[in-house]
């Protein structure tokens, strides 16, 4: 997870109610300066740098890309058409893996059957 880091370094999701509760070990969130389309942050993430390098280049790329779009050259306009964009990439892949996820469902529940079917069976008897 990635945040936008305060100067006091407060990390949100270490005050929640719920902190603490998981079963797995809590990563250790590390600060990261890093800079979008020209605008210097501060953000805190529990991901490796180079996961974080690659979101980073990753929105700067879609900002940059987004903003001859804009008709004021805004970068607020840019972040905001860029995140409608990464968004409909991100439904579009997750539409796509549902589908291929409940084709796979389907075919495992038809090999089932078919092993089932199998089995109850009798082998070597002509009927």
């Amino acid at each position: 997870m990635i945040e936008k880091s305060q100067k006091s370094e407060i990390n949100p999701a270490s005050t929640s109610a719920t902190a603490g509760v998981s079963a797995e070990a809590p990563r250790v969130a590390k600060t990261f300066e890093v800079v979008i389309a020209g605008v210097p942050l501060r953000l805190k993430s529990s991901h490796d740098e180079e996961t974080v390098n690659h979101l980073v280049a990753l929105v700067d790329q879609r900002i940059r890309e987004a903003l001859p779009l804009t008709k004021t050259g805004s970068i607020q306009n840019a972040a905001i058409l860029a995140s409608l964009h990464l968004a409909e990439e991100f439904v579009m892949i997750k539409r796509k893996a549902q589908t291929e996820l409940e084709g796979l469902e389907s075919k495992a529940l038809k090999v089932i059957s078919e092993l089932e079917s199998s089995r109850s069976t009798p082998k070597g008897k002509d009927c």
